[in-house]
């Protein structure tokens, strides 16, 4: 009907005529039985509701799907031809494999280069066909320096189904300026693309250009983009729009320099002076790392401090010969093994920049002599053992085993049953009261309560709550069996003596300590074991978890603080930094806070201060996205209310320093929040919401914030969404 009146728009009259007899006729048909369709038509069950159901909506044409549009992306470069200019094909699709289409030259940049064989000592690189000569503005003294680069001004085609074709500009059989690179089709040879004005994403193709193959090919890769993005999660450099390795050494290779500073950005040098940083012999002795980049700025990289030893090689490229070492990159890559089998004057003086390779054992011109006294049996040894982080390896010989612990009710004083044994040895006992493994380390028996979140108090008269700390070396018994008995100096309170409070519920149990070899002193890692206090069932109730000590070790290898004591923030870390201790300057040292202001050195206003020690950008470079909770914590802990036991900060302990009575407190919510959002509008906007921070220890009991309205799960600022990078959802 419908129909008819679009066809017939001015026959209005006509219409109506129709409809009436229309309807008269339906009429007709339901007194007389006449049937209810027209032959040999099935008109299928009649509806159920009495009514006639709507036709299906007609699907609307599909609306263009473009990369700018996208919130997922990926691309494949299918075949690269070279007859003169190069030319490369590829296709582009979302996450669900549908075509994207409208890609313009604006949207792309393409690299090419060919991987150089490996000669006379040097190692093989990757060689740019497209370089520009960058002048100097900051130091226009400097003498100008070849640049490689890429380009995007060639020709472009959009085939319309999310292939496209694009002809270089360059002709890479004819490059004489500003360096003559010469075309070697032989070689393997890569194109690269970067995509922009969408999410960031780049892609690579490898090939021999004589004969189109692509597999059995040299090639080239020390480092895995996977493996920078345990910590930087992810990569994502010169305006974020760089994001895979493949790519970044395509420009990065020998010979481009920085101009202003002189630096070689050849991606080995420069990689390796950025995370040496503070560490390089040149800025230990006064000097700058600092590279010039887009419009001339200034990057300063003298303040950088790797988050674990320096000497950890392997951390971001080993392949299979150095797979065992202690600290191991998550993605084994082909040439990963170079650090330590292709030593070179580049790769060895980016750290060691003291060294001057012209009077190096009797002058150095070039890598071909680096092998033979850089080895297993030169005299300079091997550089894998001259990098290996030997008190790491040691801390893989080291377990502690709690066998028993009783006499952990209020007023008693807990006897603890343990043994330290190497798993590495068919978990052969040690002697800690003869081996000097042992005797000239340490090694402490800790307890902590209650596990609901740590306060210790009672633990101490007159002092901070931190652990009751019983030495095992001096005070354990040996049993004659490889195992050992200590009993605790500290009784778990029972409230007879001040603050007259009784422990309840559930406490902890840890061995902290280190023990000692030539090279150093090496930590240990255990798991904190829980025993009742007054538990109704007798059944230990363990801390709530927050972090993953494995997600801590992404970016540390081996968190080991304190002297190399303490290694597990699980818990053991918390009993010590609990909710109940500052330090005399009025900081709170509660975990959740003090790692959170560490951490955040780069996002507060203010420095965190702890013991006159700031924690600015001189000291912590957070390497990922610090909005993204998910690189720290599990269980999604962060997300708000935070769990009922969670407890206020102190950050003034009164004049009783044993007795949380006298205290001043940030309450929960807001003493997590503002550890990061630490200005002044932060703190009024969540005191305005609820935050208290001058609570005592009774006002906080009745916690009142309220930012769980608008920050709590699918409110209107969920934290769950503020604080998330959906890219690494699975």
């Amino acid at each position: 009907m419908k129909t008819l009146h679009k066809q017939y728009p001015g026959h209005r009259n006509l219409w109506t005529i129709m409809l009436l007899s229309l309807l008269l006729a339906i009429g007709a048909c339901s007194d007389g039985g006449g049937g209810s369709a027209a032959p040999d038509v099935d008109p299928g069950p009649p509806p159920s509701n009495g009514s006639v159901p709507a036709p299906a909506p007609t699907p609307a044409p599909p609306q263009p799907n473009t990369f700018t549009e996208a919130t997922e992306a990926s691309a494949t470069i299918t075949g690269v031809t070279i007859d003169s200019p190069p030319v490369v094909n590829f296709s582009l699709v979302d996450g669900d494999g549908v075509a994207l289409t409208g890609l313009t030259s604006s949207n792309v940049r393409f690299h090419i280069a060919k991987l150089v064989p490996a000669s006379n000592g040097d190692s093989s690189h990757w060689q740019s066909y497209i370089n520009r000569l960058k002048t100097p503005a900051v130091n226009p003294d400097n003498d100008p320096a070849v640049q490689a680069t890429s380009e995007s001004g060639g020709s472009l085609v959009d085939n319309g189904d999310g292939t496209y074709t694009y002809t270089f500009s360059t002709d890479i059989a004819a490059i004489t300026s500003p360096l003559a690179v010469e075309y070697e089709p032989l070689l393997t040879h890569r194109v690269g693309i970067q995509f922009s004005g969408g999410i960031p994403l780049n892609a690579t193709y490898d090939w021999v250009p004589s004969s189109n193959a692509t597999s059995g090919i040299e090639t080239r890769e020390v480092v895995a983009t996977e493996t920078c993005n345990t910590c930087h999660n992810p990569l994502a450099l010169h305006g974020g729009g760089r994001v895979d390795t493949k790519l970044c050494v395509m420009c990065h290779n020998p010979g481009t320099t920085e101009p202003n500073s002189l630096e070689s950005v050849d991606f080995k040098v420069m990689i390796h002076r950025i995370h040496a940083g503070s560490q390089l012999p040149s800025v230990e002795a006064g000097g700058q790392f600092a590279i010039y980049g887009y419009r001339d700025r200034i990057h300063d990289y003298s303040d950088v401090n790797f988050p674990q030893d320096i000497n950890n090689c392997a951390r971001c490229h080993a392949g299979t010969a150095t797979s065992d070492e202690p600290v191991v990159a998550p993605a084994l890559t082909s040439h990963g093994d170079n650090w330590a089998e292709v030593p070179t004057m580049q790769a060895c003086g980016s750290c060691h920049d003291d060294v001057d390779f012209s009077a190096h054992m009797g002058g150095q011109t070039d890598n071909s002599g680096c092998q033979s006294c850089h080895n297993s049996s030169g005299i300079a040894g091997s550089v894998v053992d001259k990098h290996r982080n030997e008190t790491l390896l040691a801390s893989s010989t080291i377990a502690i085993n709690v066998i028993s612990i009783t006499d952990t009710a209020p007023g008693q004083f807990p006897v603890i049953a343990f043994s330290v044994t190497d798993p590495t040895n068919a978990d052969a006992p040690y002697d800690i009261k003869t081996d000097p493994f042992w005797t000239n380390g340490t090694l402490r028996a800790a307890l902590a309560w209650n596990s609901d979140d740590f306060t210790n108090t009672g633990v101490s008269t007159t002092a901070k709550p931190f652990y009751a700390a019983t030495d095992a070396l001096v005070n354990a018994v040996d049993n004659g069996d490889g195992t050992y008995t200590v009993t605790s100096g500290v009784a778990i309170p029972d409230g007879t003596a001040a603050p007259f409070r009784a422990a309840s519920g559930s406490g902890m149990l840890t061995f902290e300590g280190r023990a000692r070899i030539d090279e150093g002193t090496v930590a240990f890692f255990m798991d904190p074991v829980y025993f009742s206090i007054d538990e109704a069932d007798g059944v230990a109730v363990p801390r709530r978890q927050v972090v993953a000590v494995e997600n801590c070790n992404q970016c540390h290898a081996q968190l080991a603080l304190h002297g190399n004591n303490r290694t597990n923030p699980e818990g053991q870390c918390q009993g010590c930094h609990n909710p109940r201790i500052a330090t005399d300057a009025g900081e709170s040292i509660d975990f959740k806070r003090m790692i959170h202001g560490i951490h955040g050195a780069g996002f507060r206003e203010e420095a965190l201060v702890i013991r006159g020690e700031p924690f600015d950008t001189s000291v912590v470079h957070f390497p990922g996205e610090i909005a993204d909770c998910h690189t720290c914590h599990v269980n999604e802990s962060f997300t708000l209310p935070l769990a009922s036991t969670v407890l206020a900060s102190t950050h003034d302990m009164g004049i009783d320093l044993a007795d949380p009575a006298d205290d001043v407190m940030t309450s929960p919510a807001g003493a997590v929040c503002s550890s990061c959002h630490d200005s002044s509008l932060a703190q009024t906007h969540m005191e305005q919401n609820g935050a208290d921070f001058f609570a005592t220890e009774a006002t906080s009991a009745n916690n009142s914030e309220t930012c769980s309205i608008c920050h709590g799960p699918g409110s209107i600022v969920d934290v769950q969404s503020v604080h998330h990078d959906p890219a690494f959802d699975d």
